[in-house]
């Protein structure tokens, strides 16, 4: 599960930081404040509940620092955070230091919604070895997703992961459909764009009427901007339009196709029921194509074209959205 820590504001994750150490320590975890340095830290005296682990817990005066980035791709290998003189690693040193000196500071913790790398051990060792502080630790991406993994209701108060999600759905059919479509796709030439008209279809057979209005009038219905219809939808069905429909119309695929229509009437509840959620059309397109590719990311990413058009082909033939 990934929680997208990135879309937190530095507020909110320090927030998230801070009920977290109240589980991992001890509720008397104090609150983020602006220190000394005018940056800003949590802090706990005591013995921690289960921190390194509970039969070896770490115990004394808590310096905790909260790191965010809006970087997805954030590492703790990034010369920024740790590498260079300039680093974030590196503007603790002092800072730690004087703490270490005045007696303020028996263990030293660093949050960060960075990836956990090789690096992160390297300057856990850095920052010890320029302090002479024994505990010191580098907490990332990783351990706090674990940690609301065992926490679900922080997760949910900070409408992290699913509870983020203004819907779920059925997802592995339209995966499977996309990722066989995909396979079996010739290279296709890309058509020059232009206004075209598409006629209506439907790969329902047991449906035989669609009341299906005039694609003006279904995207004013839906608050689907011309701009993007014309530019992306249009474009997506120029190049995909004729492939889905023969792929869905195959016999051989008679698996598949049901796949799509089972996916495409559970869809066209679910959006309608959640529609108030979303400001016009192209935010839920934009919500589905996110949606599936995080599943499974390293695996759907090369289908990242694929995807958005399959949910542009629903639109149009009137298998999601609003018809009147």
């Amino acid at each position: 599960m990934d929680y997208r820590l990135e879309n937190l504001s530095e507020d909110d994750f320090e927030q998230l930081v801070n009920i977290l150490c109240q589980k991992v320590f001890g509720t008397g975890t104090v609150a983020f404040t602006k220190g000394r340095d005018g940056g800003r830290d949590g802090r706990f005296i005591g013995t921690a509940n289960n921190y390194p682990s509970s039969s070896k817990p770490w115990s004394g005066k808590f310096i905790i620092q909260a790191k965010h980035t809006t970087d997805y791709q954030a590492s703790c290998s990034d010369n920024h955070f740790f590498g260079n003189k300039t680093s974030i690693i590196n503007g603790e040193i002092a800072n730690i230091k004087a703490l270490v000196q005045n007696r303020e500071v028996d263990n030293y913790l660093i949050f960060t919604n960075r990836k956990e790398t090789e690096s992160r051990e390297k300057a856990i060792q850095y920052i010890k070895d320029k302090t002479d502080l024994t505990n010191a630790d580098i907490i990332g991406k990783d351990t706090i997703h674990s940690w609301l993994r065992q926490y679900e209701d922080i997760a949910k108060a900070f409408k992290l992961g699913l509870y983020a999600l203004p819907f779920e759905f059925y997802d592995k059919d339209i995966r499977d459909v996309i990722i066989i479509f995909h396979e079996s796709l010739p290279k296709i030439q890309y058509k020059p764009l232009q206004k075209i008209e598409l006629s209506p279809i439907n790969t329902k057979n047991e449906i035989n009427n669609i009341e299906r209005p005039p694609i003006d009038v279904k995207n004013e219905i839906n608050n689907l901007d011309a701009a993007y219809y014309n530019n992306i939808l249009l474009s997506d069905l120029n190049l995909y339009e004729k492939q889905i429909l023969d792929f869905l119309q195959n016999p051989i695929n008679e698996q598949f196709a049901q796949y799509y229509n089972e996916t495409s009437v559970e869809l066209k509840r679910i959006i309608e029921i959640n529609r108030s959620q979303f400001g016009d059309f192209k935010q839920i397109f934009g919500f589905l194509t996110k949606y599936l590719i995080e599943k499974e990311p390293e695996k759907l990413k090369k289908y990242r074209n694929t995807i958005p058009a399959f949910f542009h082909f629903m639109y149009y033939n009137c298998d999601i959205g609003r018809n009147k």
